[in-house]
């Protein structure tokens, strides 16, 4: 376990410095200098007390924690509704409160909630409410459903679809019958029909996913300009600082975007060393979740990294065109302060969960060194 928490730590360090490089790279365009890049300083603030945040999650008891998920759920759908009242508006959606000049996004905390809430209630009672309709399958829906709910009102779909796939998928990981999922998923369908095809502007988004090309002066220019940048990095790139389309032509080129500037500057070489470096900390987090020392730790690193794992999916496959565009930032390397916070809470609670499994396995005896020699 020590040789997977260790990696863990280091693809966390060299990813958020990727990310710190990219946004020194972007911000660039609008400072004089690197002392002067107020965006790049904030976020090393940020990195700083995200690491704080990973390495105090990693020493408290993950046990405690989620003896809090029920409170940690209420408070996060009370800030879910309050962002809905209060919270300023940009892009069109209300996702963040402005507090002293800092933003802050409610439904980056509900991802580590919903996890913590599913892992804690399927150890409470054992097998006997894992199998039940009432009492294991119906308030996890529900605690999944209205966290999807008030993400999607914000709006935000590609969140709300992250947090309903990880809260089920960690429940049936736990034994939830899947076969009561079917009546559940058949009212969605109508219901995401809805979402997607009635509403204009994602309606407008899918079909430039289908063809880009052809909406190319419209809703289909943001993938375009996505594509000609991953296009023209080639093998190497253009080299760190160089990219042209950081010059205003992507829009969010800093935040949901940012791979495309990465693929820009650093190639195919350091996009698919990106890919490597996500897929390596998922193995690692799968050995964490087999090795844990309890099913409350197995079912906890396995809703991080599935987390962690789906989010870098859905924003390399947005930006490479693979599926329609979603607001979902690159974890550890997309620019903003509460979702790496969240982040590393996530990644420090996955280390907790090694730790004590490494801890538990130092007092179980060698059974080689206890075997009493047999006479010759």
């Amino acid at each position: 376990m020590k040789g997977a928490a260790a990696g863990i730590i280091a693809i966390v360090l060299v990813l958020g410095i990727v990310g710190l490089v990219m946004i020194a790279s972007t911000s660039m365009v609008k400072a004089e200098s690197f002392t002067s890049c107020s965006l790049l300083n904030r976020q090393v603030l940020w990195m700083a007390l995200a690491l704080i945040i990973m390495f105090v999650m990693m020493y408290v008891d993950y046990h405690w924690l989620a003896r809090l998920s029920p409170w940690i759920v209420a408070a996060s759908m009370i800030l879910l509704v309050a962002v809905l009242v209060i919270g300023f508006k940009h892009g069109g959606a209300k996702r963040w409160f402005r507090i002293f000049g800092v933003s802050l996004q409610p439904s980056e905390i509900a991802k580590l909630a919903v996890v913590l809430f599913v892992g804690w209630w399927f150890t409470q009672e054992g097998v006997s409410r894992v199998k039940s309709f009432r009492w294991g399958f119906v308030p996890v829906m529900a605690v999944t459903g209205i966290f999807a709910l008030l993400i999607v009102v914000e709006p935000d779909l590609g969140t709300a679809v992250l947090v309903t796939v990880v809260g089920v998928t960690v429940a049936v990981l736990a034994g939830m019958r899947v076969r009561y999922l079917l009546p559940f998923m058949l009212p969605l369908a109508p219901l995401f029909y809805f979402l997607v095809w009635n509403v204009k502007w994602r309606h407008d988004r899918l079909l430039a996913f289908l063809d880009p090309w052809k909406y190319y002066n419209g809703v289909g220019y943001q993938l375009c300009q996505a594509l000609m940048a991953l296009g023209s990095g080639g093998v190497l790139g253009v080299g760190p600082g160089q990219s042209r389309e950081k010059l205003g032509f992507l829009p969010e080129a800093i935040h949901d975007f940012v791979f495309a500037i990465l693929g820009e500057e650093l190639g195919f070489v350091g996009t698919i060393s990106v890919v490597i470096l996500f897929a390596v900390f998922v193995w690692l987090g799968k050995r964490v979740a087999v090795g844990a020392c309890d099913r409350l730790g197995f079912l906890l690193a396995s809703g991080v990294t599935l987390t962690v794992g789906l989010q870098a999916l859905f924003n390399m496959a947005v930006v490479t065109g693979l599926i329609p565009p979603k607001g979902i930032a690159l974890p550890f390397i997309s620019v903003g302060g509460s979702s790496l916070c969240c982040l590393m809470a996530s990644v420090g609670l996955l280390l907790n969960v090694a730790r004590q499994a490494e801890k538990a396995n130092q007092l179980v005896p060698d059974p080689e060194a206890a075997r009493v020699p047999v006479p010759a």
